[in-house]
């Protein structure tokens, strides 16, 4: 029985190991053009002007698209570098964050930059999509919902909150993950191994995720536990709350079975609709998975039944996820906003300011580089190392997803 202070020594090492990377893109050496094969290229491109009272600058971010997407490519113009990727034949999603709007979210500027890049390829402007989870989330991100024929459409994957159903309209029934994590069928085989008299805090309430999801079925039993347990997510850390919690339901499911409770389905957005993908990624901490950048961009926001991928800070729900045909046959471009950075968990309320914006085609390599920005970010106002709880960025080089080797990443830094 592992302890979490035994996992994270284990995270510790696992998140420095060296990984099997998938290939750079390949198309040529030259200087000013992509990286040799056996390394993966990440750009970024800087500008002093990259923001203007603590808001995007779209004419810095417009130099950093044309820098950035040129040397990604190796082509001499920026429309030739889209095109490089994109063909007017494909259905594009542009996937963005929405949490932290309007504090902090993908911007409208890097939104319109990417837009406009995908139209030079010759993409038609109602084979865009810009995504997230949900219509609601959109309300504060300046981007008003379109589902019509005319026009970018802006959309949520669903109208319903995913977060802990296996499945909700605009999910694909047929296409998901098969865990037990979180599962009632595991919490009890956990209460028979004593796993509780040890476990901490978040592996407690990470492991109850199934007692959420029946009270939002209506199980009145369950709905007893709402107000404490909205509580303790709220406070955070109080283990003996918690553990009272957990204490008091070993028994009182007995009998009670969850349909499909095992299951985590991925957007239709993914499974039927698009032919590329386009990431556009907000740098932030998270305490559930230290990092939130380019893989975890993707991996939380396509599927249901998700925060109990958290029980160990996401080191296998995110490689396998991102592994799924769905999404690592059509993930083309990582684009990471690093201006404005968020350096505590709860989403722009601890900023801290860069001038960056990142390109890559690997999700890791961008990560492994955005795992240093943001450590150093934290440790400059004194908050603790999250390095050991982001081994989910050493996971997805195992899986052969990316790179995390800084040995076998060409780090293009441009000034634009």
């Amino acid at each position: 029985m592992s302890t979490r202070r035994e996992f994270l020594k284990k995270a510790a090492v696992l998140s420095g190991s060296a990984a099997l990377g998938v290939p750079a893109l390949r198309r040529r050496a030259e200087a000013g053009g992509p990286a040799a094969a056996d390394k993966s290229l990440v750009v970024s491109a800087a500008a002093k002007d990259m923001l203007i009272d603590g808001k995007y600058n779209p004419a810095a971010v417009g130099r950093s698209f044309e820098a950035g997407m040129t040397a990604l490519t190796g082509e001499g113009t920026a429309a030739a570098a889209w095109s490089s990727l994109f063909s007017p034949d494909d259905v594009v999603g542009i996937k963005i964050n929405c949490i932290g709007a309007p504090r902090v979210s993908s911007s409208l500027e890097s939104i319109a930059a990417a837009v406009a890049g995908l139209k030079t390829a010759g993409v038609k402007e109602n084979n865009i999509i810009i995504w997230d989870r949900i219509d609601r989330e959109f309300q504060r991100t300046g981007l008003a919902l379109n589902k019509g024929p005319q026009g970018v459409r802006v959309t949520g994957t669903s109208e319903a909150g995913e977060s802990i159903l296996p499945w909700v309209p605009g999910y694909d029934r047929d296409v998901f993950l098969s865990y037990e994590d979180g599962t009632l069928k595991k919490f009890r085989r956990l209460c028979a191994e004593g796993f509780f008299a040890e476990a901490g805090y978040r592996e407690i309430f990470n492991s109850m995720t199934w007692r959420w999801m029946l009270s939002r079925m209506g199980d009145e039993r369950a709905k007893v536990y709402e107000p404490e347990l909205r509580r303790l997510y709220t406070d955070g850390n109080e283990r003996a709350g918690i553990k009272t919690i957990a204490d008091a339901v070993v028994s009182r499911f007995d009998g009670v079975t969850i349909p499909d409770e095992d299951k985590s389905c991925f957007s239709e957005i993914v499974t039927k609709t698009i032919t590329k993908l386009v990431n556009i990624a907000v740098l932030k901490h998270n305490e559930d998975s230290g990092l939130t950048w380019a893989a975890k961009n993707i991996a939380l926001g396509v599927t249901t039944n998700k925060v109990r991928f958290h029980i160990d800070y996401c080191a296998k729900a995110i490689p396998d996820i991102l592994a799924m045909p769905c999404l690592r046959d059509k993930m083309v471009l990582h684009i990471g906003e690093a201006a404005k950075i968020s350096i505590v968990s709860v989403a722009g309320a601890q900023m801290a300011y860069d001038n960056r914006i990142f390109f890559s085609r690997d999700p890791v390599a961008m990560d492994r580089i955005g795992l240093d920005i943001l450590e150093e970010k934290r440790l400059a106002r004194g908050l603790e190392s999250i390095r050991p709880i982001s081994g989910h960025v050493a996971a997805c080089a195992r899986r052969g997803l990316g790179t995390d080797d800084l040995g076998r990443i060409e780090w293009r830094k441009l000034e634009v």
